[in-house]
């Protein structure tokens, strides 16, 4: 079932983000690549291999900061040589929110009072090579595996709130044995094909230049890489009930390819909203309350 949420009248004040020269570094770097691609397609598409799995630290809210510093438990999980920062507030069945690339837990900082006052324990934490995280790279197998190490961390998971491509990650540690009653993707991307593809686009590459970066994918991952991250086959298997939020105005995930998880998930439902873009999903009033109505269902209700 897919609905439309009238967020266009929804009047709230965006989180202020500590600013960034994020725009003229992507175009400079954007030139560049196109320029080297000319020259030798082998070594950009090599370059952009790299870039790959490091992650940009995106600014966080700093609206919602100060929960960081005031959270009712503050853990470090061990992960191979780094530490994980793991947040928590409130008491009761666990909701585990997990952001997307390059962002961090506190984007989901509108949802922590809501859902406490709710009843349920928030638990938020930064990937690798994400806002607090140690580290300077990571990939989404890794991700994947993080998620579901923070999930055994704090007991049985309820829900589960997953932005971008963290819904990938979930939708893989479900796969690999990760239980949860509910989940919500905010934004999610079809697959890792179509967050690759969308890179190419983003950074104007050639077709010989992405060629490479896949291969080189492939080489270090195996070339299963792309159907276990296929999030619209993953989410066949998904027997929780769940829900799909989509922007109509989102561009960085196609709303279209989103929407195409649906067609397998057969317990999730469809939210459409318009104007909210790819973030602002995350800190919607409106998208927080048909959220937190939808998760308080019970468990047995389809």
């Amino acid at each position: 079932m897919t609905s439309q949420l009238n967020t266009q009248s929804e009047i709230f004040q965006r989180p202020a983000i500590q600013k960034a020269p994020r725009d003229s570094g992507f175009s400079a770097t954007r030139l560049a690549l196109q320029l080297y691609g000319k020259v030798s397609p082998q070594k950009a598409g090599r370059l952009v291999n790299r870039m790959a799995f490091r992650p940009s630290r995106l600014p966080v809210p700093i609206r919602y900061e100060y929960l960081l510093d005031n959270a009712d438990s503050y853990t470090q999980l061990q992960h191979g040589a780094r530490t994980i920062p793991v947040y928590s507030w409130g008491q009761g069945p666990v909701v585990l929110g997990v952001h997307g690339w390059a962002g961090a837990g506190i984007q989901f900082g509108a949802w922590v009072t809501p859902l406490v006052e709710a009843g349920y324990r928030v638990v938020l934490f930064d990937a690798p090579a994400h806002g607090r995280a140690q580290g300077e790279s990571t990939d989404l197998l890794e991700m994947a595996e993080v998620t579901a190490r923070v999930a055994a961390s704090v007991g049985r998971v309820h829900g589960i709130l997953a932005h971008s491509i963290g819904s990938i990650a979930v939708a893989k540690a479900i796969a690999d044995g990760l239980q949860a009653n509910y989940l919500v993707m905010l934004a999610p991307p079809v697959s890792l094909t179509a967050v690759m593809n969308n890179l190419g686009r983003q950074l104007g590459l050639s077709q010989e230049v992405l060629a490479v970066h896949l291969q080189l994918m492939e080489e270090r991952f195996g070339k299963s890489i792309w159907e276990q991250l296929d999030l619209k086959n993953l989410s066949r298997s998904f027997t929780q009930r769940g829900l799909i939020v989509i922007d109509d105005e989102d561009n960085s995930i196609s709303p279209a390819e989103s929407e195409r998880i649906s067609n397998n998930w057969k317990n999730a439902n469809v939210l459409r909203t318009r104007g909210l873009g790819h973030h602002r999903l995350l800190w919607s009033p409106m998208v927080v309350e048909t959220v937190l109505r939808d998760l308080g269902r019970p468990v047995d209700t389809v």
